[in-house]
């Protein structure tokens, strides 16, 4: 086993330099062919923070807001002299990086055949491009969870240095999201799965892990201290809890096992993942157990780590389907090896990997198309666009709108109705909060807005200022609100 980890084979040097390049090329052209804006509320929450750390304030951003993402993102704006920018090309080098730490721990557990596959798929998903390409710190963590579970085998296994750095990846992740800190914590059961109880070096390297590890945490909860007042290992965790509600856990579980991973795995990969799972061992070679389940044990971790913010999204579970696309492409190595020969043997063999491949590029088309088809953009570009006109044309002033980024291209404060308002509602409502500008658009406006799309319809106390539709069914509209005065920001 251990031999293995030492003398990992041939052509690991170019087989990663040829993934790094298809993943950083596959961005590139994603990037080019899909325009980006700011498309969460979260995303302008990074950008807000990096503001703080560019101005080398490192003590009043929200502390809610993990700070991994928004440094690095501080650390690239002398560069590029954007925060938006900066911010998406972290998320951009992150994704790009990560099909080296899947390839390294793929090879592990499957082999190298096995490994090649799931990189290419991961180079190649449009899902993981996507997140590569915008604000979000979705990719930084895929990056440290990948690299974090396999490092951290390979240190249990080889000692050394690496026992030293191990924590290192873990921490990066628990900088970055919440449910950081419970993979963490998950690493020492895991090397239960890795290592022999009876090894003196192997409790060793433990023992120094942990304490490692511990000494980590504890500095940055003295840290998170001086910041709020509280001692804490992770203080989103802390809202996070308070937002519990059993019956909406339950059913993001339910969503997760039955409607997620099945579709974003996908038809090939999820065929052929029972393949991979249940595949006999080849080449005279046993199967790597003791790794299977320590990788399944973080992937498991992770999942259920994530029913707690009670959202199904898939972007929590980004590094959990991608280990378990390792065993789908260990099942299309396994399902070509005994497709027999002949001509047709040989078509046989090759026509998984084909379908796998089709398959990411015909969701490329399917993502993409809507960007040069005719059809309403993936994301609210008319939010930029209309943020953009008033920033050059209006003179500051609160805006009252559903959705954030508007405010954030004008540069001015936003607040917003309640979902259930009814149009009279949440005019009252821009009054009391001294709102002069109202936004309504055809994406994400409520119901109560909607009747807004109608200029001619609009009450007599809102007057029009602009209206365009800059893309297919992407309607903004906005309004003066002239019975309310400026507020000044």
């Amino acid at each position: 086993m251990d031999s293995k980890f030492k003398n990992p084979g041939t052509g690991l040097l170019s087989d990663l330099l040829g993934l790094l390049a298809l993943a950083l090329a596959y961005r590139l052209c994603f990037w080019a062919a899909m325009p980006r804006v700011l498309d969460t509320a979260d995303a302008i929450h990074y950008l807000e923070a990096a503001k703080h750390f560019v101005q080398g304030d490192f003590w009043g951003y929200d502390p809610k807001i993990p700070p991994l993402y928004p440094a690095l993102t501080a650390l690239l704006f002398p560069v590029t002299h954007d925060l938006e920018l900066s911010a998406m090309w972290v998320s951009f080098l992150a994704s790009s990086l990560a099909v080296a730490p899947l390839y390294l721990l793929a090879r592990d557990l499957h082999g190298r055949s096995a490994a090649q596959i799931a990189g290419v798929a991961l180079a190649i998903w449009p899902w993981m491009a996507d997140y590569g390409c915008r604000v979000g710190n979705e990719s930084l963590a895929l990056l440290g969870w990948l690299l974090g579970v396999w490092f951290f085998s390979r240190a249990v296994r080889l000692g050394g240095w690496r026992v030293w750095l191990a924590p290192l990846p873990f921490f990066a992740l628990h900088l970055t999201r919440a449910e950081g800190l419970v993979v963490w914590m998950a690493a020492p059961i895991g090397a239960m799965l890795l290592g022999r109880s009876a090894g003196t070096p192997f409790w060793r390297r433990v023992l120094v892990f942990t304490a490692l590890s511990l000494g980590l945490v504890i500095a940055n909860a003295c840290y998170v201290r001086e910041l709020t007042g509280q001692v804490t290992a992770n203080y989103r965790i802390h809202f996070i809890m308070e937002e519990f509600d059993y019956l909406r856990f339950m059913d993001t579980a339910y969503k997760t096992l039955f409607d997620v991973f099945p579709v974003m795995l996908g038809p090939v990969l999820l065929v052929f993942f029972g393949a991979g799972l249940f595949r006999p061992p080849s080449d005279g070679d046993s199967r790597d157990t003791r790794l299977e389940l320590y990788t399944l044990l973080f992937a498991t971790v992770q999942t259920g780590a994530s029913w707690f913010v009670l959202s199904p999204a898939p972007r929590y579970l980004m590094a959990p389907i991608a280990v378990l696309a390792t065993w789908s492409a260990a099942g299309i190595v396994s399902t070509a090896q005994h497709a027999g020969g002949g001509g047709f043997g040989r078509l046989l063999r090759h026509l998984p990997a084909t379908a796998l491949v089709a398959s990411m590029l015909c969701g490329t088309a399917v993502t993409l198309g809507a960007e040069h088809l005719g059809r309403r953009p993936r994301e609210p570009r008319e939010y930029k666009v209309a943020g953009q006109w008033m920033r050059e044309h209006l003179p500051p002033a609160l805006i009252f709108t559903c959705k954030p980024q508007v405010g954030y291209y004008a540069d001015m404060p936003s607040t917003g109705p309640a979902p259930e308002d009814t149009l009279d509602d949440a005019l009252r409502r821009a009054r009391e909060a001294g709102a002069q500008y109202v936004v309504t658009d055809e994406r994400y406006a409520t119901a109560g807005l909607r009747p807004l799309l109608n200029p001619e319809a609009a009450p007599q106390s809102l007057r029009l200022l602009y209206d365009s539709t800059p893309f297919p069914q992407s309607r903004i509209i906005v309004y003066e609100l002239e019975e309310s005065p400026a507020v000044k920001p």
